[in-house]
């Protein structure tokens, strides 16, 4: 009896131990990345969207930043919930830079404040998209994939809302540094890119070598 019970509980710790490495397993560098830049962005986003329904200029814009808080207060809950299954852990605060960025809105008044809110916010955005769009189409992880099609369609809907203003400038989506060494959407699409030229001259070659070939 007592053997069976000592092999029950084994049992039980290989189950307990063995499923959250399983999980584990299924989250590579680019889902870990996008679980830190959801909730950086969250840290600074969210309370400077609370400043631009408090302080906004326009009208649009206060309903702009109410919007915008509350689906940042989701998205947080999520982000922290999804990294503590998959023993990703989060940053506290934002980053330098982010930080320099509230200071630079907070600092701000009148049709200043909603300008800066709402470039600096659509930047932000942008440079977030092409890293959630790699994860919702690369990641081996059910939910992982859940979450990143949520962060797209948010970031969506975030950007469409900004633009919403009609103060948001074209140049404003040209800022998207990371600071990181993980490739973001732009990273991505310049290796397409390249890939397509090298592949392109590689055949050009081919070509060529194979018609003189023929003349010869």
């Amino acid at each position: 009896m007592i053997y069976r019970l000592f092999g029950v509980v084994i049992a039980c710790l290989v189950i307990w131990v063995g499923t959250p490495a399983r999980a584990f397993a299924e989250i590579d560098a680019h889902d870990r990345e996008l679980l830190v830049r959801v909730r950086q962005a969250g840290l600074w986003e969210g309370p400077v969207s609370r400043q631009a329904e408090q302080r906004g200029n326009g009208q649009r814009v206060r309903e702009v930043g109410r919007k915008l808080a509350e689906d940042h207060d989701r998205l947080d809950a999520q982000v922290r919930t999804l990294a503590s299954k998959v023993r990703v852990e989060l940053p506290a605060e934002p980053t330098e830079e982010q930080r320099s960025w509230i200071g630079e809105i907070t600092a701000a008044g009148g049709a200043d404040f909603d300008r800066l809110y709402v470039n600096r916010a659509r930047a932000a955005h942008g440079s977030i998209f092409g890293l959630a769009s790699q994860v919702r189409a690369a990641t081996r992880d059910d939910a992982m994939r859940s979450f990143a099609q949520t962060a797209v369609d948010t970031v969506m809907r975030h950007m469409t809302l900004l633009e919403s203003t009609g103060i948001a400038e074209t140049t404003s989506l040209m800022v998207v540094p990371t600071g990181g060494n993980e490739l973001d959407g732009g990273d991505i699409a310049l290796g397409v890119l390249m890939v397509g030229i090298a592949g392109g001259a590689t055949f050009g070659l081919v070509r060529v070598l194979g018609s003189s070939g023929r003349r010869a």
